[in-house]
């Protein structure tokens, strides 16, 4: 499979009053001082710091150790480099005191706009850094002053949630058991159709439980998205979309299925877990299938399943590919 070494260069500390997604506050251009950060939550337990977080720069800094330990990461310490590596499975960051760069995943090289750095012998880093480099996502809520962040499962984890109920999923695709597969869609979110890696919630159709029971005998032509390297409009029925953008591949037999694990990587931004922090994704994946592109006719189908109530239920389908 191709692969690439990407840069990411973007602000990852938590702008206290100021950053992303708000629950609650409106948010404030103030900075706020070290007492403004009233706790961390990680999937809605609260996080004990051991160590006092701090602001720099507008950034809360926290320990890599107290992160580890709430998110359920290992932490290791080499001396003698002074770099600290903390892996949660599928991820593996490394970043070295008094650096603002990390490495995560042995290629991707992620710039932090406030330094890593020792105090009082421990490693502090970025809060929105700590959480996100291990495909988390944080949130701020200005009334509280408390930071969310919600940490998918680990693939071994899952994959014991959620591989049977994949599997009918992908089968009922396979088959066009349009009945089966609105049994499993949210009810309230449907399904939302993506064509690329970039999910684009302003754009990507979404279908409801009730329209996918009866897709087999829609023919309504819709816009799903652009063509990849032309930019003209996706203008297609179901059945068409489905034959080039869900089903293009025997996906149901595919040797390689990643559970909360990206396998196939290209030029696309893959935002999905951004879109779908709660939720499961499914990747199912081949690495090509003509040798002279050296892997890069890669494709994979990601299905995304959401909590509710008990049962994970199925609000996304996303297609990948290798774009230009």
């Amino acid at each position: 499979m191709f692969k690439k070494i990407t840069v990411l260069c973007i602000s990852l500390g938590l702008t206290v009053g100021m950053t992303g997604a708000s629950k609650g506050g409106t948010p404030s251009a103030q900075a706020a001082s070290p007492a403004a950060v009233a706790s961390v939550t990680v999937n809605g337990a609260k996080l004990a710091l051991e160590s006092q977080a701090y602001v720099k720069q507008g950034r809360v800094m926290v320990t890599l150790r107290d992160m580890a330990k709430g998110m359920g990461a290992q932490l290791y310490w080499d001396a003698a480099s002074r770099t600290a590596t903390i892996a949660r499975a599928p991820h593996q960051v490394k970043i070295k005191a008094g650096g603002n760069r990390a490495v995560k995943d042995g290629g991707t090289v992620i710039l932090l706009d406030v330094p890593a750095e020792i105090r009082g012998g421990r490693v502090y880093v970025p809060l929105r850094f700590s959480a996100e480099s291990l495909g988390g996502t944080l949130s701020w809520n200005t009334n509280t002053r408390t930071a969310h962040i919600i940490m998918p499962l680990v693939p071994a984890g899952a994959k014991q949630v959620i591989a049977e109920r994949a599997a009918a999923a992908v089968q009922a695709l396979k088959a066009k058991d349009w009945t089966a597969l609105a049994s499993m869609v949210h009810s309230s979110r449907g399904v939302r159709f993506t064509p690329y890696g970039y999910v684009d919630t302003a754009k990507d159709i979404v279908l409801s439980r009730s329209q996918i029971a009866a897709v087999g005998a829609d023919g309504t032509v819709r816009t799903w998205g652009a063509f990849d390297g032309t930019g003209d409009p996706i203008k297609l029925t179901f059945a068409q979309y489905y034959d080039r953008f869900i089903y293009s591949a025997d996906f149901a037999a595919a040797l390689e299925i990643g559970y909360n694990q990206t396998i196939g990587t290209g030029n696309s931004l893959d935002n999905a877990r951004n879109v779908y922090p709660d939720a499961i994704l499914v990747e199912y994946h081949y690495d090509g299938f003509d040798p002279q592109y050296a892997g890069m006719d890669w494709q994979s189908l990601r299905l995304v399943f959401v909590k509710e109530g008990g049962q994970w239920m199925l609000a996304g389908i996303i297609h990948d590919q290798w774009t230009i």
